[in-house]
């Protein structure tokens, strides 16, 4: 699964959406005075509310520089680069390469005794498996970007609820899907697991599950209008009509029901795959009490929630995900609470087995 933050063009910036401003707890004189210095970040757009980050800054009187990423390979490559000499205090790591950045030497376990609103993360989400490394919880989830259907709700009748859905005759060449992504969607509406974790010691039984979902989606080719890569594609496809149902992760979908365009968005029975960006403490960073006292601010906002669903353009990882958005935000980003017990996540130990089957099938689609 890519896990870059969609490029294309917005149709609703982040900026004009973000409503209201959040009440920041007030900072202990203490910590205040200890607190002085900068604060490094590497973050995705709109992970950091602005109006938090303004915020924070004024209370704590801490400079807070948010270098931005796109994408996880640079972003850790850069971080290997500086080391030996950190730069960054807090970087942004995706669950699934959580092990990655630790066997890299980039971050350190996290010490949750100095977040005192630790309890605003939705357990599912922060005491996961996927949140450990050797023991030990590595990161503070914030957002969940997970594979939804997007259907034209002027077109597709009834509803759709299954990922079975984009094989319906009715809608033959006006499909769109990520192949790498709806690849495993496919394998999920087969019974299979993409998380792979079921595999682990089977390879060849996870080699009859892609295989399986390769033919299927080569069999049902002709559904397909155009494969998209970026969000902007997405976007073409859909506002021009040439599409009426999609799968996708980006937050495509989400600016265009905020605009009032009239798409819809579910997770179908059979579940989703998703994964989700933390915050992770940066090994030997210049301020790592800056450090936490950034993340406990973040977590401990009222309101923050809602403005890093608004910011980031994805659901928030926190207990009450729901609270301060609006029913067209909810239906644009949120995931509704039935659906999450059908969420699954991508987790690191089945990355290699996934690699070496998916990179291939995904080829012989595209091929096919």
């Amino acid at each position: 699964m890519r896990t870059s933050i969609e490029a294309g063009r917005s149709i609703v910036t982040r900026r004009t959406v973000l409503g209201g401003t959040l009440a920041l707890p007030a900072l202990l004189p203490a910590r205040r005075a200890a607190a002085a210095g900068v604060l490094n970040i590497t973050a995705y757009d709109g992970f950091v509310p602005p109006d938090f980050r303004k915020q924070f800054e004024t209370r704590s009187g801490i400079e807070v520089r948010i270098r931005p990423t796109a994408s996880q390979a640079p972003e850790l490559t850069l971080l290997v680069a500086e080391r030996n000499h950190p730069i960054t205090d807090i970087c942004t790591v995706v669950g699934s390469r959580l092990h990655q950045f630790v066997e890299a030497g980039i971050i350190e376990p996290l010490d949750t005794s100095r977040l005192k609103n630790w309890d605003t993360i939705n357990p599912l989400y922060g005491n996961a498996d996927w949140n450990h490394v050797n023991g030990a919880i590595m990161g503070v989830p914030l957002v969940i970007g997970a594979n939804v259907l997007v259907y034209d709700t002027r077109e597709v009748k009834p509803a759709p609820d299954s990922w079975g859905s984009m094989f319906d005759p009715r809608y033959k060449g006006r499909v769109t899907y990520d192949i790498e992504d709806f690849l495993q969607c496919t394998m999920l509406y087969q019974g299979a697991d993409p998380t792979f974790m079921a595999y682990l010691n089977n390879p060849a039984e996870a080699a009859r599950a892609v295989n399986a979902a390769r033919d299927l989606l080569i069999h049902n080719k002709s559904q397909v209008v155009r494969f998209f890569d970026e969000g902007s594609e997405l976007q073409q496809l859909l506002l021009g009509g040439d599409a009426v149902m999609a799968q996708t992760y980006a937050s495509t979908p989400g600016k265009l029901i905020l605009a009032g365009q009239p798409f819809h968005r579910v997770v179908p029975k059979e579940g989703t795959l998703a994964f989700v960006y933390t915050f992770a403490i940066t090994k030997g960073g210049p301020n790592r009490d800056a450090a936490y006292q950034f993340l406990d601010a973040m977590l401990g906002t009222p309101g923050m929630e809602a403005a890093l669903t608004r910011s980031a353009g994805y659901a928030s990882s926190f207990r009450d995900a729901g609270t301060g958005l609006t029913d067209t935000e909810q239906a644009a980003y949120g995931l509704p609470q039935d659906a999450l017990g059908r969420v699954r996540f991508s987790r690191f130990e089945g990355q290699a087995l996934s690699s070496s089957l998916i990179d291939r099938a995904v080829e012989e689609v595209k091929a096919g």
